[in-house]
């Protein structure tokens, strides 16, 4: 409550003295003497404004007698700040963000903050559970491991290898995804993969057609070089809040122009100095249209395109066709508006693209990544600092985990499933082809890609000459991964009731536990 200045000033005398007389606490006390929080807060709501003195920096205080400090990358996103943890006793005593990261230099959202609770929340499992008559029944681990251990190997001898479903993570790192995919060639199938198959599968096809390889090209940090930055698909002030420190900087310290392209004035876009607004879908059709500017004005990088792109003059014909007069029709978008974008894009470089989910969740996905590419290479916005495709994707290793492997379409690091490329892993993995392809039903399957994570259930239900492998799925492995995302939910509750056997192994009950016994499932789980 507001109050006159003059009784602010005869109040300003009694406080000044009481904190003359408090005790200097650093942050680590004040947090351990925070009980007294409640009634502190109900003081300080009675104390003026007057009273706020400058802040300063204390020393951080001492580590609890024999703790130590450990380093981990925080999971929820694929920021992946750096997260600095207090153990005592292999027990997770306290945290903060980590001040000397490049990526989070000392910040946390609202899911970093609460990222201790995932190892010590009430929730988090701390042994074994079977499900038994349709209850949840503690089991050693020795159990747990032979009965699973038995059941899947009487499934593979009776139904064969492709019988089972082997779903790793995004969360998992690069040895751990490398490790996952390893296994199930050793296993006898190409039924593996992870949450890239639902969120940026399109993004990893869409880039890897265009230059070659499916990845972001360029880093968090690095997007404070450009010059003009596009947002089209992308909602990183709420999805990956800690980036927009690099974006938002970034613009501040290169004076640049951060353009966001969505139908809805997001978080994101209160901080562009260029909101452009387009129908859901016409994604394609506006790139094209920044594309028939860029063209028209001469904007384009020749020498770029003369170096280093193939197709240009086909792929021209089509930007040809997007008029401003039909992009508007299309899209609502003015034809002005467009031609500012264009500009700023293609000649106050480096400029970068960024998107997300907002691309690729289309039944176009690919082709929306396809189309931001081309208006990559048509500038020469590719290959330097400041520039190019910055992807922010979902989890802390979703790019890691399809890199090395986890995918239903290659062998690690994007080898393919051919002969050769299984011959050239048998001889790092120091087996014998023949062994590799002995463990496979027959030759056809082991150069076939495996079913995708979101129709597992259709191999489950569908009729066994409808599937093509030696027998349906009857075990599903699932490690790291949860199943909400998944479209289909009511044909995925068919599958998990339907399965033999489903394991799941993760820190947490995930969904693929809650839907299971939701479908009626009584047990094998």
């Amino acid at each position: 409550m507001l109050v006159k200045k003059s009784e602010r000033q005869a109040r300003r005398g009694s406080l000044a003295s009481l904190a003359a007389h408090s005790n200097a606490l650093d942050r680590r006390a004040s947090l351990r003497r925070s009980g007294i929080g409640a009634g502190s807060l109900a003081v300080l709501g009675t104390m003026p404004l007057g009273t706020i003195r400058k802040a300063e920096a204390a020393a951080a205080g001492p580590l609890s007698a024999g703790a130590v400090i450990r380093k981990s990358i925080c999971t929820h996103c694929s920021v992946g700040c750096t997260v600095t943890a207090e153990v005592l006793n292999d027990v997770w005593i306290g945290q903060e963000p980590s001040w000397d990261s490049p990526i989070n230099r000392g910040s946390h959202c609202a899911k970093g903050a609460s990222v201790r609770e995932l190892v010590s929340g009430e929730r988090r499992l701390k042994y074994p559970m079977k499900l038994v008559n349709g209850q949840w029944t503690r089991i050693n681990w020795d159990q747990a491991v032979n009965e699973i251990g038995d059941k899947l190997l009487g499934i593979r001898g009776k139904s064969g290898a492709d019988s089972v479903y082997w779903l790793g993570s995004a969360k998992m790192t690069n040895e751990g995804s490398y490790l996952f995919r390893k296994f199930g060639a050793f296993w006898g199938t190409n039924n593996t993969d992870h949450q890239a198959r639902i969120c940026h599968s399109t993004t990893v096809t869409g880039v890897a057609n265009t230059w070659g390889y499916g990845a972001m090209t360029n880093s968090y940090t690095d997007i404070r070089n450009a010059k003009t930055q596009i947002i089209m698909g992308g909602n990183p002030a709420e999805a990956h809040p800690v980036s927009l420190q690099h974006l938002i900087e970034g613009a501040e310290m290169q004076k640049a122009n951060v353009v966001v392209i969505d139908p809805r004035l997001t978080r994101t876009a209160a901080h562009a100095t260029e909101y452009v607004r387009l129908r859901p879908g016409t994604d394609i059709p506006v790139l094209y249209g920044i594309m028939w500017h860029i063209i028209k004005n001469g904007w384009e990088d020749k020498e770029f395109i003369r170096q280093r792109v193939y197709g240009y003059e086909e792929a021209r014909k089509e930007m040809e066709k997007w008029t401003p007069e039909e992009v508007e029709r299309v899209s609502g978008v003015p034809g002005e508006q467009l031609k500012h974008v264009a500009q700023m894009f293609a000649t106050q470089k480096p400029s970068t693209l960024i998107w997300c989910m907002g691309q690729t969740q289309h039944t176009v996905g690919t082709a929306n990544v396809r189309a931001s590419c081309m208006l990559l290479l048509l500038t020469g916005n590719v290959g330097g600092p400041g520039m190019g495709a910055n992807i922010f994707r979902g989890h802390d290793n979703v790019q890691g985990a399809t890199d090395v492997g986890l995918d239903i379409v290659t062998l690690p690091f994007y080898y393919g499933l051919t002969e050769a490329a299984w011959k050239h892993w048998s001889r790092v993995w120091e087996v014998d082809y023949n062994y590799l392809l002995g463990r496979f039903d027959e030759k056809k399957i082991m150069e076939a890609p495996g079913i995708p994570l979101t129709r597992w259930f259709d191999a489950v239900l569908l009729p066994k000459d409808q599937v093509a492998q030696k027998d349906n799925l009857k075990a599903m492995f699932v490690q790291g991964h949860a199943s909400n995302s998944i479209t289909r939910i009511p044909e995925s509750l068919k599958g998990l009731k339907e399965v033999e056997l489903l394991v799941i192994a993760d820190p947490h009950p995930t969904t693929w536990a809650s839907l299971a016994v939701q479908s009626g499932r009584k047990d094998n789980m």
